[in-house]
C-alpha cells in the first residue's frame, strides 16, 4: 500500500493498477479502480472527508460537486454508482453496494446517470443484492443463475404488451412502486375486452396463427380455458403424429426415432435398409411447441377439475381440432 486507502495491485496481463477503499462504521468499501495512483488518493480523500464531515449532498449534485475546480477538481475519479452509494450510506448508515437512494417510504435505484427506477421500501432488500441490467431495452437481473426480467418479479408475464395487458398509471415506466404499475391481462392468451358495453375475457392460442378458442365472462374460467386448449392441441399433435407414423411402412423408422443413421445401418449389413429410402421425418416433431400453462392461484384441486370439464370451446376451435 503506497498511500492510505490505496492499494497497488496488477491485471494478468503484468500491467499495474490501484484500488481505492475506506473503512465506515465497521464496512470496508471498494471506492474503484482506477489507472494511477493520484486518482485512486483523490477518490479516498473525497470518500474520507465526505463521510466524516457535516456536508450534505443530493445525488443530481455529482456533476456540480466532482467538478468543482474551486474545491477539489477530481476529474470524475468517484463513478456515479459509488457517488449514490456513498451519500445513501452517509444519510441512512446503510451500506448497499447498488446504487440505491432511500427516500422515505421509496428508494430509488439508478440504473444509470439518467434511468432512475422508483421501488416501494419493501423491496429494498431484494435490491441491496440482485443488480439490474439492461441489454436492449431489457431490464434483468441474475437469480440462482438465471437471467429474470424485472417486470416478470411484479406479474406480469413475458410477450405482455404495454398499453394492452399492463399500464404504468403515471406514465412513468420506471416507476415500479405499488398501485403504479396495473396489469390488466395477467394469464396468457386472456385479453380483456369490452363487447356490447360488458366485460368480457378473450381467449386465443397460436398454432400458426391465432386461434380464438372462446370468450367468457369470467377471467379464471378464460385462464383455465385456455389451459384445456393447450392440452387439446398438444394431444391432437401427439394423435397426428402417431397417425402418420402407423402408415409408415419404412422399416427404418424406428432406428430414425431411436437416433440411427442410414448411413449406420446401411454399413453395418442390417437388412431392410436401403441407401434411397425415404425416412419417417421426426424433425416435424419439433416444430410443435409446448403451450406454457397459467397458474391460478386462488383455485382449489376441486374447483380447478370443476371449470375444466365444464369449458366450452368455440365453434371455429372445435372445427379446427376436429380437422387436424
Amino acid at each position: 500500500m503506497s498511500s492510505s486507502g490505496v492499494f497497488r495491485t496488477n491485471k494478468k496481463d503484468g500491467s499495474i493498477y490501484f484500488r481505492a477503499s475506506i473503512t465506515y462504521k465497521d464496512k470496508h468499501i471498494s471506492l474503484g479502480s482506477f489507472d494511477t495512483e493520484e486518482a485512486a488518493g483523490a477518490a479516498y480523500c473525497f470518500a474520507k472527508d465526505y463521510l466524516g464531515g457535516e456536508r450534505e449532498y443530493l445525488p443530481e449534485d455529482y456533476e456540480t460537486v466532482l467538478g468543482n475546480t474551486i474545491e477539489k477538481d477530481f476529474g470524475g475519479v468517484i463513478s456515479f454508482d459509488k457517488w449514490i452509494m456513498l451519500l445513501n450510506l452517509k444519510k441512512t448508515g446503510m451500506y448497499c453496494k447498488n446504487p440505491i437512494y432511500l427516500y422515505g417510504n421509496y428508494f430509488v435505484y439508478y440504473l444509470d446517470r439518467d434511468s432512475e427506477l422508483k421501488f416501494d421500501a419493501d423491496e429494498l432488500f431484494f435490491f441491496r443484492n440482485h443488480k439490474l441490467q439492461r441489454r436492449g431495452g431489457h431490464i434483468f437481473y441474475s437469480d440462482y443463475g438465471m437471467q429474470c426480467g424485472l417486470l416478470s418479479r411484479f406479474g406480469v408475464k413475458n410477450f405482455a404488451i404495454c398499453g394492452r395487458d399492463y399500464v404504468f398509471k403515471n406514465g412513468d415506466e420506471l416507476d415500479f412502486r405499488f398501485g403504479n404499475l396495473v396489469i390488466i391481462n395477467k394469464y396468457y392468451g386472456v385479453s380483456e375486452k369490452i363487447i356490447s358495453g360488458r366485460k368480457k375475457f378473450l381467449v386465443k392460442i397460436h398454432f400458426r396463427s391465432d386461434l380464438k378458442v372462446g370468450c367468457y365472462d369470467d377471467e379464471i374460467v378464460a385462464a383455465v380455458s385456455y389451459n384445456k386448449a393447450a392440452d387439446s392441441l398438444e394431444e391432437a399433435v401427439r394423435r397426428k403424429i402417431n397417425a402418420e407414423r402407423e402408415h409408415t411402412h419404412d422399416t427404418a423408422v424406428e432406428n430414425k426415432m431411436l437416433g440411427f443413421s442410414v448411413e449406420e445401418n446401411t454399413n453395418s449389413g442390417n437388412p431392410g435398409i436401403g441407401k434411397n429410402m425415404t425416412l419417417y421425418d421426426t424433425s416435424r416433431m419439433n416444430k410443435y411447441r409446448k403451450w406454457k400453462r397459467n397458474y391460478v392461484e386462488k383455485l382449489s384441486k376441486s374447483d380447478y377439475i370443476s371449470i375444466y370439464s365444464s369449458v366450452v370451446f368455440s365453434k371455429s376451435f372445435k372445427n379446427f381440432l376436429s380437422k387436424m
